[in-house]
């Protein structure tokens, strides 16, 4: 609580001197649902629903400053699980039911051009190295409904998008860069391309969760963390050259929470990243990227991680045509002695422009899951097909609708006969973007 004290009364300091300079911007997103169903189950699972609100978010930012000093603050108002507004309202409820409300925002520092600091929350996210397979891949059109989210079964590793989930997951081989949690980060600028990252999370003994995936923490009852065990559980260090006319190359490590004494032993030790970013080709751009899980033993001596991520993304542009292209792949591993399930998720996006107001997207994709962990287990493969449009209805507003059908790996509906039955979601989404 302190420390959100101190964060507020500072944002207030410097958004008082800076506001007269401050730009205004925001969006306004809906998403609905026009009809949706599945083609096995019950009768209740197969009967076609119309209406509902797949997603809903209202955004205001003010960004101000200058080069040398200046910061973003942001409100949120949400609802990312479809909740009716007219039901839950504003309940503010951290597990996402109803429409939460959210504030975040920063501050920057650079008294030298050799040195830059950053305090705060930019959930947008710095430093990450995902350029093509991360956020741009679908940019806004994520947020319409009518595009099938990165984020949609979160969590779930039968999931064609859980690779593309890049808050942690093991075997996501871009770089993530900082997300929706409070920290501290420090840049160095030693010569002319180079950019040294530094990222300190501040988090204390009482916080029940961190950014790196693969659990919870909860130290209330032992006060807050030694400064020397809070680095080493949650630091990140990013080295990153830009190399003139051809591209930018890039090395990271992200602690686990496994490093320091007293830290959750069941927490991967740390992730090592290295990836390069082409783009001096007319029309083309390449992303490469690598991860290894750092191996180690827990507190009963049973063998973690040493997997192998390997990503490539792609977008080759001949106006009126487009095609994104991206592939991630992981490979060995183990968690307490246990071997990791090997995966394999592909997404491939065209486009053709129309005219400058009219864009049609053919989005599709699959993911394989190979069974390590049970041998027994037959290796399953998930699938979409996510064709929608973009229309530029008026200066700021965006039209999206299109046409979902997905299977998951592992959803079978198994019958009266004992016979399992391919279940396959289908959807008719629409939306609205409203920037101003």
């Amino acid at each position: 609580m302190k420390k959100l004290i101190a964060i507020s009364v500072l944002f207030a300091l410097v958004v008082g001197a800076a506001f007269a300079e401050a730009t205004l911007g925001g969006t306004l997103q809906i998403g609905m649902n026009l009809l949706n169903g599945r083609t096995e189950g019950t009768d209740d699972d197969k009967e076609v629903v119309m209406g509902g609100i797949g997603f809903h978010e209202a955004k205001i930012s003010a960004v101000f400053g200058d080069a040398k000093g200046g910061g973003k603050l942001v409100f949120v108002a949400s609802d990312p699980n479809g909740e009716s507004y007219a039901l839950n309202g504003f309940s503010g409820a951290p597990d996402g039911k109803g429409t939460t409300i959210q504030t975040w925002g920063f501050i920057y520092w650079q008294p030298l051009p050799q040195f830059r600091m950053q305090i705060g929350i930019n959930a947008d996210g710095d430093f990450g190295a995902a350029n093509i397979t991360g956020w741009g891949f679908l940019g806004p059109d994520k947020n319409s409904s009518a595009a099938l989210s990165d984020y949609k079964h979160w969590g779930n590793e039968k999931s064609y998008c859980y690779l593309f989930q890049s808050g942690g997951r093991p075997g996501h081989p871009f770089y993530p860069g900082t997300g929706d949690w409070i920290n501290l980060n420090f840049s160095l600028f030693p010569v002319d391309g180079m950019r040294i990252n530094f990222v300190f999370p501040m988090f204390g003994g009482t916080w029940t969760a961190w950014p790196n995936g693969g659990g919870t923490r909860d130290d209330g009852a032992k006060g807050a963390k030694k400064a020397g065990d809070q680095i080493l559980e949650d630091f990140q260090i990013n080295f990153r050259y830009a190399i003139e006319e051809v591209g930018v190359a890039s090395l990271s490590f992200v602690a686990r929470g496994g490093l320091a004494d007293g830290a959750d032993k069941s927490a991967r030790a740390g992730d090592l990243y290295a990836q390069f970013y082409l783009n001096s080709i007319t029309g083309i751009k390449v992303d490469f990227g690598l991860v290894y899980g750092l191996p180690w033993k827990n507190e009963q001596d049973k063998e973690n991680d040493g997997f192998l991520g390997i990503g490539l993304g792609a977008i080759y542009s001949a106006d009126p045509f487009e095609i994104k292209f991206r592939a991630m792949v992981r490979v060995g591993g183990k968690n307490s002695d246990v071997d990791l399930n090997d995966l394999v998720t592909v997404g491939l996006r065209p486009s053709y422009k129309i005219n400058n107001d009219l864009i049609i997207y053919l989005y599709g994709g699959f993911n394989i899951w190979m069974s390590k962990a049970n041998p027994n287990n037959d290796d399953e493969i998930g699938w979409f097909i996510n064709p929608y449009i973009w229309v530029r209805a008026s200066e700021g507003l965006r039209f999206f609708a299109g046409i979902q059908l997905n299977s998951l790996a592992g959803e079978y509906f198994l019958d009266e006969s004992y016979n399992e039955k391919k279940i396959i979601n289908w959807n008719i989404p629409f939306g609205f973007n409203f920037y101003f």
